[in-house]
């Protein structure tokens, strides 16, 4: 058997595929993580939300040294799986729920948020939900199935988070009692942040699918 080049090049472009699917389960467990701390968050012992709060920090920790890796890798890497700056991209979009999660945390703890509306409950169900096809459309980057339905009932969440985010607003600010106005401004801030990952979620779906049509 001749030698190619390509058997030791080869499993170095593997890893690459490695690198950004451990993004996306960190982005899909850090979503996990944020709803369950939503739905007990008033049942949770002081000791517990600190640990729940320092899990979402440590995903981004995480989620931020995978995108360094992969940033160095790629500049040093000759032959690619995908292309150099689709990768980039991708790792660089990623990277942003982490980052919107963990300011959520950063929310819960200035403002000892230890009572969530049920709207927030409603957003973590989709972000969730969403979040698990991010997962699953990344990990299908490995291979040649096509993920256009999956891409497709994200848009669909996105929208229905676009519609929950307005309905949340208009109830948040529907009130007579002034004392409430602290609240107002702890809870837009926490919508706000939801909608945001919600929607960077989505971004991911629209990017991995043009990644797969450029590469068929």
């Amino acid at each position: 058997m001749g030698f190619n080049l390509l058997d030791l090049l080869l499993p170095r472009e593997t890893k690459f595929f490695d690198y950004l699917e451990q993004l996306s389960d960190h982005v899909y467990n850090s979503c996990v993580t944020f709803h369950d701390l939503a739905v007990q968050i008033e049942t949770l012992s002081q000791g517990d939300l600190k640990k729940r709060l320092f899990t979402l920090r440590d995903f981004e920790r995480k989620g931020d040294e995978l995108e360094m890796t992969i940033i160095e890798e790629l500049s040093q890497c000759f032959i690619t799986p995908l292309d150099r700056e689709d990768i980039h991209t991708l790792a660089v979009n990623m990277e942003k729920p982490l980052d919107e999660l963990k300011d959520l945390a950063r929310i819960i703890e200035i403002y000892q948020i230890r009572k969530m509306p049920v709207h927030v409950c409603e957003f973590c169900d989709i972000m969730v939900s969403i979040a698990k096809l991010q997962q699953e459309i990344v990990h299908d980057l490995r291979t040649r199935q096509k993920v256009r339905k999956k891409v497709e009932q994200m848009h669909k969440l996105e929208n229905q988070a676009d519609e929950l985010f307005n309905v949340s607003l208009a109830e948040l600010f529907d009130r007579k009692d002034t004392s409430l106005t602290v609240k107002m401004i702890q809870f837009k801030e926490v919508y706000e942040s939801l909608e945001a990952t919600i929607d960077d979620l989505d971004d991911i779906g629209k990017l991995v699918r043009g990644i797969k049509i450029k590469n068929g």
